[in-house]
């Protein structure tokens, strides 16, 4: 969450010490992409997000994975506004509410609001040392206020308009926009962000089970 007073979080803290964790935003979103795949079980997932976040130049004891990993949860989910009570996703949406945008899906539709809006190539971004890279608060924070005239928002409209009060060439243009900009549930930000949350709970039981068993 982004903070006028404080600098961006990039460490986890673990018996006095501070490690570096990797919060670009890319790697945020390379995460959530290595969640769909069908072909890595959990256990190479768990390793893979661990070594995507934290690299290997960390503890690799069990304890460690617990307290990091806790930590991580703690703070990508923490938001701005509202309750904190409930499960919501990391952009800050209860989690059983509707998503009408797509990290993968609506990525060409993301890059050209990001130069629309702010004259950000996302792109390029991915060309600079990750330590100078978007944060993953700063990328949450700009898609929050990127301007309703951008292309992102303008296919988040069409998803989420409704069809009710609406006839003939009007009613059937609207649906066919629909249909053209229609998200599938494995593209669905819902979707990608209820198997993070899973995902993490079971890497954390996991990382814990490990623990226990030392």
């Amino acid at each position: 969450m982004i903070s006028l007073t404080e600098k961006l979080n990039t460490t986890v803290e673990y018996g006095g010490k501070e490690y570096p964790v990797n919060l670009a935003f890319d790697n945020v979103l390379s995460f959530y992409e290595m969640l769909d795949d069908d072909v890595l079980d959990d256990e190479h997932k768990f390793l893979t997000a661990f070594k995507l976040f934290f690299g290997d130049d960390v503890p690799q004891n069990p304890e460690f994975i617990v307290s990091a990993t806790n930590a991580l949860i703690d703070y990508v989910g923490r938001q701005p506004y509202g309750s904190n009570e409930g499960k919501k996703d990391i952009a800050g949406n209860p989690i059983d509410a509707i998503q009408y945008y797509s990290y993968t899906k609506d990525a060409e539709a993301i890059f050209a609001s990001f130069m629309q809006c702010y004259n950000i190539n996302l792109v390029k971004e991915l060309y600079k040392p990750e330590n100078e890279r978007l944060h993953w608060d700063e990328f949450k924070a700009l898609f929050r206020g990127l301007s309703e005239d951008t292309h992102i928002m303008r296919i988040i409209d069409i998803r989420r308009r409704p069809t009710d009060d609406l006839e003939g060439d009007a009613l059937v243009a609207l649906q066919e926009a629909k249909d053209y900009y229609a998200l599938d549930a494995k593209y669905n930000v819902q979707s990608q962000e209820q198997n993070a949350d899973a995902a993490f709970s079971g890497f954390f039981g996991m990382a814990r089970h490990q623990k226990e068993r030392k």
